[in-house]
């Protein structure tokens, strides 16, 4: 009886504290822009900085923009007013502010209002994705002649990624440190070769799923000597796009230095990264369906934990709850799109969909709640 008494009283408190209908999933990561930098000089310190407020408005919503739709459709990318664009910014903060009497320098953060986004790319019919993949690993492998370079200086293609912003799309990119442990763990050789057993345990390493190799091939050189034209070999290792290498003969446009040159090469690797994810994870809110879940538990704390990620899936649209159990959850997911999608959303949330005979269960594989 009093199990029973417990059991009902569990049952309720469970209940109070799970949101039947989450409505849009609320991925605030996704609609965050910071690192916004911005240097003006006016008349006064006064218009410098609403000058600079305008720039910072306009250059974050630029990037918000990019990250979450494919580049085929920039050109289809909505123009929004300055006096309009208060409607679509939730709030934003200001770090590392300096001034003078005419000169006004900040680093901003925004928070953009995801429905609002949302609404303004639909209405324009624009597809697009705000699923966050784990980050990759990136190995700038660079071959000059005869000289192969992955941790050996001079390595000039892997300078210029450490100069990168790799943190502003959906898939974040990591470096290597370029420690004694990396330059143990894979030569450059072994990245040549795709070695998938040395490049997994980099993977394991840095707690990423897979790696990129950025093979920048030197094929020719300017007056000065330095690399003017390259091939440039994108291959993926431990994810679902592995076997599919991208191959690109590229070379500097008129005027381009070389470190310019090189920077770009690095935005190319990055975009086919960023671009292969979205293409895979475009929001389709046409296509709905419904797929019953069993979820085992060790107790309340863990069911909180999951279903705050749950919250964080794009395609996850509403959760309904059908049991609740001291050790077992049953919620019906609705959801937008393909299973596979679904499937691919909730791993990088560390939630694992697998079949069982004739029905589905959710495997939490956070750290902390691992068996």
């Amino acid at each position: 009886m009093i199990d029973k008494i417990r059991t009902i009283i569990l049952f309720g408190l469970w209940v109070g504290l799970f949101v039947l209908n989450m409505g849009p999933a609320q991925a605030d990561d996704v609609f965050e822009v910071n690192g916004v930098y911005v240097d003006v000089t006016a008349k006064n310190v006064t218009l410098a900085r609403q000058q600079a407020m305008r720039e910072g408005e306009g250059r974050a919503f630029d990037i918000l923009l990019k990250r979450l739709t494919m580049k085929a459709d920039r050109d289809l990318l909505p123009w929004v007013e300055p006096s309009r664009r208060a409607q679509y910014i939730r709030d934003f903060s200001v770090n590392g502010e300096k001034s003078s009497s005419v000169r006004y320098l900040a680093t901003y953060t925004y928070h953009f209002k995801a429905d609002a986004i949302r609404n303004l790319l639909k209405a324009r019919g624009i597809p697009f994705a705000e699923t966050i993949s784990k980050p990759v690993l990136i190995l700038p492998l660079f071959e000059d002649g005869t000289r192969l370079s992955l941790w050996e200086n001079p390595n000039p293609w892997r300078d210029v990624w450490s100069n990168q912003q790799t943190q502003n799309g959906l898939v974040p990119l990591a470096l290597p440190l370029g420690d004694l442990a990396d330059i143990s763990g894979v030569s450059a050789q072994q990245a040549l070769a795709g070695d998938r057993d040395a490049l997994m345990a980099m993977t394991q390493r840095y707690e990423v799923p897979s790696v990129v190799i950025a093979h920048l091939s030197v094929t020719g050189r300017d007056s000065e000597g330095l690399p003017n034209s390259v091939d440039l070999i994108v291959n993926r290792i431990g994810s679902v796009y592995e076997g599919r290498a991208t191959l690109l003969g590229l070379a500097a446009q008129e005027g381009e230095s070389a470190n310019a040159f090189l920077t770009r090469l690095a935005d190319e690797v990055s975009d086919i990264v960023q671009e292969s994810w979205k293409r895979d994870n475009l929001l389709q809110f046409g296509q709905m369906d419904v797929l019953p879940v069993n979820l085992a538990i060790k107790g309340l704390p863990e069911w909180l934990a999951v279903k705050e990620r749950l919250e964080k899936v794009a395609v996850v649209r509403r959760v309904e709850l059908a049991l609740l159990a001291r050790d077992t959850v049953q919620i019906n997911l609705h959801f937008i799109g393909k299973l596979d999608q679904l499937i691919g959303s909730l791993r990088q949330v560390d939630l694992d969909l697998t079949l069982n005979g004739e029905s589905w269960s959710l495997l939490n594989l956070a750290e902390g709640n691992r068996s």
